[in-house]
């Protein structure tokens, strides 16, 4: 049997000074205002769980990033359109390099200061016109003695004609966005005593050659050049006419809700605020939801019923309440960020209506380290034609899973999804995985209903529905010499919500509740057996 343990939740502080773009669901870059984290998905693919993106500060130091028609951006051989198509994030903002009817190069480029920095990162984005090939070209300056330079090929991401001086060291990479957008990268270890650089983006020709007879309207489309220092590219960072440094992320202490995308409808409850009746208001502390009972409401205790009602908890925070009857609820997906502060290996969500759960882990200093996507679309039929056809389609209304990596620090997103539709989840839990011990055959589950009907002489009858819980009853094999320390945890945990699982190949063992009665019998050696009577939370 496994039972995992949840974590405490509550607010969690995050702060960043300046607002950063990340990669919506539909791959498009958005902004996110300060002060708010950054979740970001895949643009090369939206079927990937988004993830928490955490950067550290970044400067970038190309000016004029997004107007190549700009004067800090020197031409040869070309000239610009301006505001040609739509850029990665959907404004009508990409410019056009269009090669002059001239022999020579064809290229824009920049001379910016780079502050004696022996590693640097340059990306642009790109877009293939008539022209399908581009070169992103580095070179010291004045001396030039330090180059490095890498071609692209926008159809396939492909790179070529890597050159490199004595002693440069550089790596490259492209990012696939949608509408035919590429992101590339290129990284550079240097050793140079220069103060600035050329960023130059070249066109090529047939064959990839840099020099070649231009038609004098073939191009290619460009937007949003970044030079930063550091070992990798970060979120692209916009800028105008000077350089813009964007604020690290802070994640404040403590273990719970860092991030949601469900608004807040309901204001935080002020003392000092006069209330009218009906109005509604949320308690800070408990998350819970209350309706003042009459007209200029001011300075009295949410606890007295004489002035407030109390009633469920908040849209963001039902999903992480003690109960699954009542539901958070998002239009399109659901989107929670965690830090635990702990180990943490198992999260479940149940009492869900949504097609898919997605889940991530990302750690602050080395990534991405975790991704996971579960359909909850259950089978129709095993071999039916019919049944596969025209059965209705079955959802599994929860999600478990025990394979998050071993991180103290790290945060977990996860995201439930409905496509069209409204996604729903009435409890997530969230903490360390332990193992109690090998369940053994004979383990039972039951329902009870707690629904009453009453029957009158003439035979009619009324029945008031009510929940009801689900219990299991399972024997488990355990070394001897754990007996007593498994006991002693298990004692530490009563009356505390548990997600218990009965056995890893069968979901329908699974139970959210508290056990009830614990009964050991040291009966043999090596193992002996323990008994467990688990209720279930209330359900709807």
């Amino acid at each position: 049997m496994i039972i995992v343990d949840p974590v405490v939740l509550g607010d969690v502080p995050f702060t960043r000074a300046s607002p950063k773009l990340v990669y919506d669901r539909t791959g498009t870059l958005v902004e996110v205002p300060a002060d708010t984290l950054g979740v970001t998905y895949d643009p090369a693919d939206l079927s990937k769980a988004p993830w928490a993106l955490i950067e550290p500060a970044a400067r970038n130091l190309a000016r004029a990033s997004e107007a190549f028609d700009d004067e800090w951006w020197g031409k040869a051989g070309s000239t610009v359109a301006g505001n040609s198509i739509a850029a990665p994030d959907g404004s009508l903002s990409a410019d056009k390099l269009i090669e002059s009817a001239t022999n020579g190069g064809h290229y824009v480029d920049q001379t910016i200061a780079i502050n004696g920095s022996s590693q640097y990162s340059r990306s642009v984005f790109a877009k293939a016109g008539e022209r399908d090939q581009i070169r992103l070209e580095f070179y010291s300056v004045p001396t030039t003695a330090v180059r490095a330079n890498v071609s692209f090929d926008l159809t396939t991401g492909l790179f070529f004609g890597e050159t490199t001086t004595a002693g440069v060291v550089q790596t490259y990479s492209a990012q696939r966005l949608p509408n035919g957008w590429w992101r590339l990268v290129q990284v550079l270890n240097l050793a140079t005593t220069d103060a600035s650089c050329f960023f130059r983006v070249c066109l090529l020709g047939t064959g990839g050659s840099s020099v070649y007879t231009g038609d004098g309207f073939g191009g290619a489309y460009l937007w949003g050049a970044q030079l930063e220092a550091g070992d990798r590219a970060s979120s692209y960072i916009r800028t105008s006419g000077d350089a813009v440094t964007r604020a690290a992320d802070v994640v404040g202490a403590g273990a719970g809700l860092v991030y949601s995308n469900v608004p807040l409808v309901e204001p935080p409850y002020n003392v000092t605020t006069t209330y009218a009746k009906d109005a509604a208001v949320y308690d800070p502390a408990t998350k819970i939801v209350y309706w003042s009972m009459v007209a200029g409401n001011v300075g009295k205790a949410l606890s007295d019923p004489a002035f407030w009602n109390k009633r469920t908890a908040i849209n963001r925070w039902a999903m992480f309440d003690d109960r699954n009857s009542t539901q958070t609820s998002n239009p399109e997906e659901i989107v929670s960020v965690f830090s635990a502060q702990a180990i943490t290996q198992g999260l479940f969500a149940g009492a869900m209506d949504a097609s898919e759960v997605r889940v991530s882990m990302t750690h602050p200093t080395r990534g991405l380290v975790y991704s996971e996507t579960k359909s909850l679309v259950l089978p129709r039929s095993g071999s039916s034609f019919f049944g596969w056809c025209f059965n209705r389609l079955r959802l599994r209304t929860w999600f478990l899973t025990l394979k998050l990596p071993v991180f103290a620090n790290a945060l977990v997103t996860i995201t439930i999804k409905k496509p069209g539709g409204v996604p729903k989840c009435g409890m997530c839990l969230l903490g360390p995985a332990i193992d109690v011990g090998l369940s053994l055959m004979g383990l039972s589950t039951e329902l009870k209903d707690y629904s009453t009907t009453t029957f009158f002489t003439d035979g009619s009858s009324s029945t008031v529905e009510r929940g009801f819980s689900k219990k299991m009853s399972v024997d488990i094999s355990v070394e001897s010499d754990r007996v007593e320390t498994i006991e002693d945890d298990l004692i530490k945990r009563r009356q505390k919500t548990l997600v218990f699982l009965g056995s890893t190949m069968r979901g329908d063992t699974m139970l959210v509740g508290r056990f009830s009665s614990l009964r050991k019998v040291i009966d043999s050696f090596p193992r002996s057996k323990m008994a467990l009577q688990i209720d279930g939370v209330l359900s709807q």
